[in-house]
């Protein structure tokens, strides 16, 4: 798992370093312009993959369902093409353009790589239809190749729920988000509640448009987006952050960021900011041979990140990636993360996110939590 998030950022930090030394659009969305209409929002209910790992959504290309990955981590939007004759192809759902009336020919080549492996393949245009929305001529990929890492995911593609500039596709396309945005269909912002897949009667939801109140209590607090290190603009679904704490003991952090990804399924920190947490969690050491941290399996301690002066605590479980033996358990939280050189950034994946209600505002550039309820 810390493999699979460093591989991705590896290979999003190639594309931001290309694109600052090209022209890079900017499709950012500033204002209010009507967020709170009641008709440009619409709830629909998400699926877990492998224990919370991430979580997909039935999306219409065309006329043709396929399962995506919700992925606040990347830009692109792909699926597997007819074409496609690789392992990972032919056990998913495919597009075939023959059988649709709306598709558009576009053939510009695009690729992509993420922590879980890479695609390629050409452009194409056609509606995109999630929730109770469609996205018309949005630009997306038929994947001519899949790699392997691929196979046993429930998810047939990614659909991107990043910044445009982040987008391999075209010249930083628009994102479906985007594109929605646009043609003024919803309100610029969407919204997540990830649920455990231990916890049976609580449905994951995302909610284009604006919020789903039957999964959050109080007010949601508002956290603007800075810009992206290396390309300097706005990228990634990054915040500043405050500090963390371990038992409510703040650890004294200053000048950190949070990079809010819905597509990565751990926590990664800088190594000294994961020693420094996992220092103050009794019964934890650090394995020198795999780089990453045991802890009891049985932990009671509250790791919390902290935003704004408000503090979010992560429930016991999420601390837990797997088990080794009856009592000792790798953690979630893994050292080896430094995206910009400089050693401030914190990625943020579901172990955080599944204890916040998480509102993205494309309009305001900002992320927002809530308590769940």
């Amino acid at each position: 798992m810390k493999d699979v998030a460093l591989k991705k950022y590896k290979f999003s930090k190639k594309v931001i370093e290309k694109a600052s030394s090209e022209h890079v659009k900017d499709h950012g969305f500033h204002g209010n312009r009507d967020e709170h209409s009641s008709s440009k929002q619409s709830t629909t209910i998400i699926k877990d993959i492998q224990f919370d790992l991430s979580y997909y959504a039935k999306v219409l290309i065309g006329n043709q369902k396929f399962n995506l990955l919700l992925d606040t981590g990347s830009s692109n939007i792909w699926v597997p093409s007819k074409n496609c004759t690789t392992a990972s192809c032919r056990n998913h759902n495919d597009y075939d353009l023959n059988k649709s009336p709306t598709f558009k020919k576009e053939g510009n080549l695009w690729s992509i790589t993420y922590g879980t492996g890479s695609a390629s393949g050409v452009t194409g245009k056609d509606n995109v239809k999630i929730g109770g929305f469609t996205a018309k001529k949005q630009i997306f990929g038929l994947a001519d190749n899949v790699s392997n890492d691929f196979l046993n995911l429930e998810s047939d593609g990614i659909l991107g729920l990043a910044f445009d500039s982040l987008n391999t596709m075209d010249n930083q396309a628009p994102t479906v988000v985007s594109t929605l945005i646009n043609q003024k269909t919803i309100n610029p912002l969407f919204s997540f509640h990830l649920g455990r897949v231990s916890d049976f009667d609580d449905d994951s939801t995302f909610t284009l448009g604006g919020v789903d109140k039957t999964k959050f209590k109080g007010e949601i607090s508002f956290n603007p987006v800075v810009k992206t290190p290396i390309i300097d603009t706005i990228a990634f679904w990054l915040i500043n952050a405050d500090d963390a704490s371990v038992n409510k003991k703040r650890l004294g952090f200053t000048g950190k960021k949070g990079l809010i990804d819905t597509g990565t399924s751990v926590i990664l920190m800088p190594d000294d900011d994961a020693k420094k947490v996992h220092d103050q969690i009794p019964g934890s050491s650090f394995d020198p041979v795999n780089g990453v941290y045991i802890i009891p399996c049985d932990t009671k301690a509250s790791v919390a990140f902290i935003f704004k002066g408000i503090s979010y605590p992560l429930d016991p479980r999420d601390l837990i990636l797997t088990p080794l033996d009856g009592t000792r358990c790798v953690s979630n939280i893994f050292p080896g993360f430094n995206f910009d050189g400089n050693n401030d950034i914190w990625l943020l994946g579901t172990p955080f996110l599944k204890n916040v209600y998480s509102v993205f505002n494309v309009g305001k550039r900002s992320v927002g939590f809530a308590r769940n309820k």
